[in-house]
């Protein structure tokens, strides 16, 4: 699709930025990707940004989005049933059905090139009693995500699809009270926890049609680049791509999902593990990639102020995307600054008493 130069007086709610938007500082304002709305424009406007690139036809029209949505979800409902009865028959002892496997990667790689809607898809889920099935759902549409913004081949993105939906079939066989058990594991609890990447592994092993990668998915998706990790403690560049790519999905996913014992976080608080306890622990270059277009596809999501009060994402500075523009009424909350612009009168109040505004992601 050809792109043009569109010049920001010209752009329409819902125009989708095909190449980084940079100040004449050099810093990214906007990301490759971005669609945008009324308070972009009108920042880029004040900021004296004339034009942006753009495909010819890229504007977002709001009955296909949610017929796209609604693709995604029914895609990934669909892959849920799969998975569950995938992994009902391994742990009655059956064998592990690759073909079903192999079907749904290519059910889930449907979405590869919709990161809006299988975002706004996953971030909606909320079964916390089926989370074993629905988390490995998840993760293959996460790390198909990774791998497209990593610009892996298709073949690629595939398998990395297959070892997200495999890569925690192990935990068939731990017991319920210490997979399901709330606070913190005994350590014997723990040690028969952190079997179920060796467990997986060794159901696959045998099966030829697997690839090592994906072999090699499953079994080290809880290793770690600082060598923290397990089973075996392998670090850098010991690790496969796959299980690095895997290894972030998961944790992100585990992160901002319902469990039966605890709630979730919203996503701007993973982002800030991620940005200070993760950098020593994940690969540098796939957590980069994975955050930077991640956090621009929250842009537009509800959320609730910690006052009980409704807002909107409207703005994330891809150089601070901890620190979401909250459109709350006729006013917008920096949160690195924690402070409340009227957009008319130009005064500005304070709205929370600490550092940062808190806010839940509304559903």
């Amino acid at each position: 699709m050809p792109r043009i130069r569109m010049l920001v007086s010209q752009c329409e709610v819902g125009t989708i930025i095909s190449e980084d938007v940079r100040s004449y500082q050099g810093i990214t304002l906007l990301t490759k990707d971005s669609i945008l709305n009324q308070y972009i424009i009108d920042r880029l406007t004040e900021m004296g940004i004339s034009y942006v690139w753009t495909n010819s036809s890229d504007h977002v029209e709001a009955d296909l989005k949610l017929t796209n949505k609604e693709l995604v979800e029914v895609s990934h409902e669909e892959a849920v049933l799969v998975v569950k009865q995938v992994l009902r028959d391994l742990s009655t002892g059956g064998k592990l059905n690759y073909h079903k496997i192999t079907q749904l990667s290519e059910l889930v790689y449907v979405s590869v090139n919709d990161s809006v809607n299988v975002i706004k898809c996953l971030n909606d889920i909320r079964d916390k009693d089926e989370y074993t099935y629905t988390h490995c759902v998840n993760v293959a549409f996460y790390s198909m995500l990774i791998a497209k913004w990593l610009s892996l081949p298709k073949a690629e993105i595939e398998e990395i699809i297959q070892a997200g939906l495999m890569h925690d079939i192990g935990k068939v066989l731990i017991p319920d009270e210490i997979l399901n058990k709330p606070g913190k594991l005994l350590e014997l609890e723990l040690d028969i926890m952190q079997r179920h990447s060796l467990i997986g592994y060794h159901c696959i092993k045998n099966i030829t049609e697997i690839s090592d990668s994906i072999k090699e998915a499953v079994l080290s998706h809880h290793e770690r680049v600082d060598g923290s990790g397990y089973p075996y403690g392998i670090r850098g560049d010991q690790i496969d791509l796959y299980a690095k790519i895997i290894a972030i999905a998961d944790v992100y996913d585990a992160m901002t999902q319902d469990r039966v014992y605890k709630k979730g976080v919203n996503p701007f608080v993973a982002f800030e593990m991620f940005l200070t306890l993760g950098l020593g622990t994940f690969d540098i270059d796939v957590l980069n990639v994975f955050l930077k277009n991640l956090a621009v596809n929250f842009t537009g999501l509800n959320v609730i102020l910690e006052n009980g009060e409704h807002g909107e994402i409207v703005y994330i500075p891809p150089y601070e995307i901890t620190k979401p523009i909250i459109l709350n009424g006729s006013n917008f909350i920096d949160l690195s600054r924690s402070r409340i612009k009227s957009v008319g009168a130009g005064t500005s109040k304070t709205l929370c008493k600490e550092d940062s505004c808190n806010y839940q992601i509304a559903h």
